[in-house]
């Protein structure tokens, strides 16, 4: 129980990482307030599945694509006088295009859920985190590696990369450690919207040098480790969670 008495926000924590991120922190003894964006009904069976864990949980509707609606969460936190530990950027969406077929809609929409949206709950937020607080930003091996129809995507979570650097900066000497954790292609819903079907399967079933298949609790325990004590001197990276695969020449 590590984070004992801690408490963390995550975004898009219904499905996917963001419910193993939710669950794996309550079974570290830390409250949770997750965020969702669609489905009232999933969220409280989540709710119910981290109380179940014996810590406590609350959810909020979040819409990344409106700012006023990211500032009127902002606001509700700072009302509630929510003082929390750690805040993680799970939330994440994109059209699944190339450079030549996105349109400038689907750029911006993936900017401002990926980038802005983060960057302007951190910023909001910042002053709510205790101290040795943690602040963690989701991104993916696609902010330096190409893979098809990822485009949009790919360059916001190279700039999210980049938002970390200097959020990190900005918020050291408030002692707030921020970070990003890069995780390779995880076997969760959201694969399935990729046009590109055969190669997605080729590349969930290929070996890496651990000979381990990735799965999202591998990522959300290493969360969990780095919100501990033992993160406290690290800020400012972004650390590959894949197994070694992207060690290899493919």
């Amino acid at each position: 129980m590590i984070l004992k008495d801690k408490t963390v926000i995550i975004t898009g924590g219904t499905r996917g990482l963001g419910k193993e991120l939710c669950l794996e922190f309550a079974k570290n003894g830390c409250n949770v307030i997750f965020t969702y964006s669609r489905s009232q009904t999933e969220s409280k069976k989540v709710k119910l599945e981290i109380e179940k864990l014996g810590v406590t949980a609350k959810f909020f509707k979040l819409n990344l694509l409106s700012p006023d609606n990211i500032n009127q969460f902002c606001e509700i936190i700072k009302k509630e006088n929510i003082n929390f530990d750690f805040l993680i950027n799970n939330a994440a969406s994109g059209v699944m295009k190339n450079s030549i077929e996105t349109t400038e809609k689907h750029w911006d929409w993936t900017m401002q859920v990926n980038v802005k949206g983060p960057w302007l709950l951190s910023k909001n937020l910042s002053k709510n985190i205790n101290k040795k607080g943690k602040i963690i930003n989701i991104s993916s091996p696609g902010s330096t590696k190409v893979l098809n129809n990822y485009f949009s995507i790919g360059v916001s979570k190279a700039a999210l990369e980049s938002l970390t650097r200097y959020m990190a900066y900005d918020l050291a000497k408030d002692d707030i450690s921020v970070n990003s954790i890069s995780a390779s292609l995880l076997e969760t819903d959201a694969i399935k919207h990729f046009p590109n079907q055969e190669e997605i399967k080729s590349i969930l079933s290929r070996k890496n040098p651990k000979q381990k298949k990735l799965i999202p609790n591998d990522v959300a325990k290493f969360a969990v480790s780095l919100c501990s004590e033992a993160g406290d001197m690290v800020i400012g990276q972004n650390i590959l969670i894949d197994g070694g695969d992207t060690l290899l020449l493919r």
